[in-house]
């Protein structure tokens, strides 16, 4: 199926978020358009000076405040080439489990359905997770790929409810967006194709706006822990799962808009297993402990502790399909605190 072509205007959705403000960028270098969707029109206003200050002028927003509404995306797709849909709900501000999955799903059933109200649409890529992928298992005896389905987190959700684990409740809201999305092109074979990526714990540096610590996005606000020594040496060394840098992330997603050969496809990119303690030591290491003077209560930790066995999620097939090489974690650590360091100085 034909790909958007340079030029052509694509839509990103949740565009003011740590993955889709990257993406953005890297769609704006490549000298497309893009219409973002953002919450208010503060975010929308912010991210069109961050871009404009880098040169880039070809961003324009549109508000959408309720992912929920069937029809949320129906003004926002007309006359786009493809959609980029990244908006999501990752929080824990959540009291039942369909305070995750409702919004996730009808989220993602509103943008594929509008993308059907659009004609020039050629393409739609979908910021799923590897929660959909993984399941829990032994620590170090499961390999996971792309061909995968997390069925175990539906299973507890629906059997316990409000008593199942919280993380099963994240992880059974994106296999069923995922899930949504997939059955609407079964059932209604529309005229574009459908890509989903599916990341898995993402870091890296921040470009999108947070006004202090406590609007950072949920994976790098409990890094920033670490730098200023609210999170102990027992969080530093415990296992913390799969990483990849967002920068990665992003350019996974823009690969899979413009590559014909990932139609159709489950995309995946990871780094390495990792702790915690793995990006402290980027950050003691020569290349990183300049650092250390502005952030001098950092968590030590353990040193060099060796990481745990933990599970595995085989990405090969996609990073060979996509042509990409994923950062090594001290270029992850060391620059998603580079970036922290400069925003803090707006905090204080």
């Amino acid at each position: 199926m034909p790909v958007p072509a340079e030029g052509s205007l694509v839509l990103v959705t949740g565009a003011s978020g740590f993955i889709a403000s990257w993406i953005t960028l890297y769609l704006l270098e490549r000298g497309f358009r893009v219409r973002g969707t953002t919450r208010d029109e503060k975010k929308g206003e912010w991210l069109k000076e961050m871009y404009a200050g880098r040169g880039l002028n070809n961003f324009d927003y549109v508000i959408v405040t309720d992912l929920e509404n069937e029809n949320a995306f129906d003004e926002a797709v007309k006359g786009v080439d493809a959609i980029l849909h990244t908006a999501s709900p990752f929080h824990w501000n959540v009291e039942k489990p369909d305070d995750f999955i409702k919004p996730a799903v009808a989220g993602t059933v509103s943008a594929m359905k509008a993308a059907s109200k659009e004609p020039k649409v050629k393409r739609v890529v979908i910021t799923s997770s590897y929660a959909s992928i993984v399941e829990m298992k032994e620590p170090g005896t499961a390999t996971f790929t792309e061909k995968d389905w997390n069925e175990q987190s539906i299973a507890e959700v629906n059997e316990k409810g409000v008593e199942a684990w919280r993380m099963h409740w994240y992880r059974a809201s994106k296999t069923l967006a995922e899930r949504a999305a997939w059955e609407h092109v079964e059932k209604t074979h529309p005229s574009y194709d459908l890509v989903t990526v599916c990341p898995p714990y993402v870091l890296g540096p921040i470009i999108h706006q947070a006004s202090s610590p406590d609007a950072l996005n949920t994976s790098v606000k409990s890094w920033y822990g670490f730098l200023t020594g609210e999170k102990t040496t027992e969080d530093a060394v415990a296992p913390a799962g799969i990483l990849c840098d967002v920068r990665d992330v992003a350019e996974s997603h823009v690969r899979s808009l413009l590559l014909p050969e990932a139609g159709g496809q489950r995309i995946g990119i990871a780094t390495r297993t990792f702790t915690n303690q793995v990006l402290i030591d980027q950050i003691l290491s020569p290349k990183g402990q300049h650092l250390l003077q502005d952030f001098p209560n950092l968590v030590r930790g353990e040193p060099g502790k060796e990481v745990p066995p933990q599970n595995w999620f085989d990405c090969s097939r996609s990073l060979s399909l996509l042509g990409i090489k994923p950062r090594h974690e001290s270029e992850t650590a060391i620059d998603m605190t580079e970036s922290l360091k400069e925003r803090q100085k707006s905090w204080q």
